[in-house]
């Protein structure tokens, strides 16, 4: 069956048609792009936050063991993160109890100048008199 010439002429894309589909294409991949950008900054940020609460859980047991040192003031480096914590007394009465109420404040440092400061009351057993 012989063609007509005007089914040659409208058969196949238009420069304008091909542009649209580059552009509309063009725009997906800088859409996947950009999430996938945001979601590795996310992830990374996390592991920083992991790395800085596991940091400040072992400086709050390496500062305070299960008795309260001399010292109410501690500081000291640990997983490369600088930390330093205090302990004040709480209220309590004297002689009551075998232990004595301390709230602790630790303030951690990150090697990437991220900080984290936490307060939190833990129980310390009293000196032998």
């Amino acid at each position: 069956m012989p063609s007509s010439p005007d089914h040659n002429a409208t058969a196949g894309f238009t420069l304008i048609e091909t542009l649209i589909a580059l552009a509309i294409v063009a725009v997906s991949l800088v859409a996947i792009a950009a999430l996938t950008g945001s979601s590795s900054r996310g992830s990374r940020k996390l592991e920083q936050h992991v790395a800085l609460v596991q940091a400040a859980h072992n400086a709050l047991w390496l500062a305070f063991p299960s008795r309260l040192p001399a010292s109410g003031m501690q500081s000291g480096e640990t997983m490369a993160h600088t930390w330093r914590a205090q302990a004040q007394p709480l209220a309590a009465e004297p002689g009551a109890s075998a232990w004595t109420p301390q709230k602790i404040v630790l303030q951690v440092r990150s090697p990437s100048g991220a900080t984290m400061e936490l307060e939190t009351i833990r129980l310390f057993r009293r000196r032998a008199e």
